[in-house]
């Protein structure tokens, strides 16, 4: 199917293609005119929601931080319009904290930057491959600004509740993988892929909540010919750091 629609990264109206309106729109609804290299569903689905919590001309001004981009779309954007715009890699041979094909090369469970110097991360069908996720999510959460965001898309499976581990890392160092391995595509290693290590359910949000610092979590998800982002799987998660309003972990008596 064709149809005009209205790109929320070069906010042009393009013609948009997908071979239908629901089950293939994740990896192949994308126009051929797009400027940024046939961006794909969940990157206009992510700048959806980050032009809406910060406006491009103050998006300019922040300190950003994605994980593993693809150069297309919405990464583009950034790095053509945002001057504290940085890339980051995964590259374990080499030394962490120095930059690798121009990529800063950063484990996400580990990260070599300072406390409170980054105001938005972006991770891009990242966390599925992680054995550790939730263990990113607070170092990512360590160097975040107060009110500081991080965006990230995952493969979220319709009808599953629990989401479930399908690899782990053993002490010893060997990798222990549940059933048949699956592999996504990986743009600093595509002869090899990314193994999958996570398959996530509707119950995320609940598991970021418990096993890290965020304690405000939103998930947006559309169906949208408006802004072609159409079909299975196209949330993007929000976690804010929000200022310690509350004491955390403190219980309230209230009174009647």
């Amino acid at each position: 199917m064709r149809f005009l629609a209205n790109c929320p990264i070069c906010e042009k109206t393009l013609i948009f293609e997908t071979p239908d309106d629901f089950y293939g729109c994740r990896d192949y609804l994308f126009s051929n005119d797009c400027p940024y290299g046939k961006c794909i569903t969940r990157e206009r689905a992510v700048a959806l929601t980050l032009f809406s919590i910060f406006p491009k001309p103050v998006l300019k001004e922040k300190v950003i931080f994605e994980a593993s981009p693809v150069p297309r779309g919405l990464s583009l954007w950034l790095k053509e319009n945002c001057d504290k715009y940085y890339q980051t890699g995964y590259f374990p041979e080499k030394p962490f904290g120095e930059y690798v094909n121009g990529l800063r090369n950063e484990d996400l469970e580990n990260l070599t930057l300072e406390d409170e110097t980054v105001d938005v991360w972006i991770l891009l069908d990242i966390l599925e491959h992680l054995f550790d996720p939730f263990k990113a999510l607070n170092e990512i959460y360590r160097t975040l600004k107060p009110d500081g965001v991080c965006l990230f898309t995952v493969p979220t499976y319709p009808g599953q509740f629990e989401s479930t581990q399908k690899a782990y890392r053993l002490p010893s160092g060997d990798i222990e993988i549940i059933g048949e391995p699956e592999y996504h595509g990986d743009p600093q290693h595509p002869e090899s892929g990314s193994l999958v290590t996570w398959q996530y359910g509707y119950d995320l949000p609940l598991l970021i909540s418990r096993k890290t610092n965020f304690e405000h979590i939103e998930v947006r998800r559309w169906q949208s010919k408006c802004f072609a982002v159409m079909g299975a799987m196209t949330e993007v998660y929000i976690m804010t750091k929000t200022h310690n309003i509350f004491k955390s972990n403190t219980e309230i008596e209230f009174r009647g």
